[in-house]
């Protein structure tokens, strides 16, 4: 294995992996190493993920269907708070959007559109200037995810990460839905 492919393994196994992060170790993946990539990872109970159209790829713990087989988790699942749920929805509804109407390749969005955007849903008779800050931590929260990048030229701005659409399915819709009921019923911000 060269020294590109040993590359994408350690991004992919950082989080997801954007081919603009670096084009040569994704194109490496892609074209010669992709089998030797998925075989190591495979061994370690996780499997690769790759969207080349949206340039992007992941890895994420294979489900075994026998308890036996099964190995530990290698990547940890943690639940989202409902203020990280709900951006991600609306993060996902936007470039859903973006898609169908734009013809840029990027999906950008202010900090201020993701702010009103949230404050819709809240009950505003709380300090705004702590809401804003909250807002404020869970933007990071999803930059952190790997949701959103903020631009290098504006940094009011950030860019929808096409990686939301693969985690951000209609089966996780469905479920967070749900528990926007049980959040609406007991207007709970937390």
């Amino acid at each position: 294995m060269n020294n590109d492919a040993k590359r994408a393994m350690i991004l992919l196994l950082k989080g997801i992996f954007y081919k603009k992060d670096d084009e040569r170790a994704f194109f490496e993946m892609l074209e010669s190493s992709r089998h030797a990539i998925a075989e190591y990872l495979e061994t370690i109970g996780l499997k690769l993920e790759v969207h080349e159209d949206d340039g992007y790829a992941y890895v994420q713990n294979i489900v075994y269907e026998e308890e036996d087989e099964a190995l530990p988790k290698l990547i940890a699942s943690r639940p989202l708070s409902y203020k990280v749920s709900l951006l991600c929805v609306l993060l996902r509804q936007k470039i859903a959007l973006f898609e169908s109407q734009s013809e840029d390749e990027r999906a950008i969005v202010s900090k201020e559109d993701i702010i009103s955007q949230l404050l819709l849903f809240l009950d505003i008779q709380f300090n705004e200037v702590k809401i804003r800050k909250d807002i404020e931590t869970t933007i990071r929260k999803v930059e952190e995810l790997g949701f959103l990048k903020q631009l290098k030229t504006d940094e009011t701005s950030y860019e929808i990460q096409k990686a939301i659409k693969s985690f951000v399915d209609a089966q996780w819709l469905d479920a967070f839905d749900e528990k926007l009921q049980a959040y609406k019923e007991a207007k709970i911000w937390s």
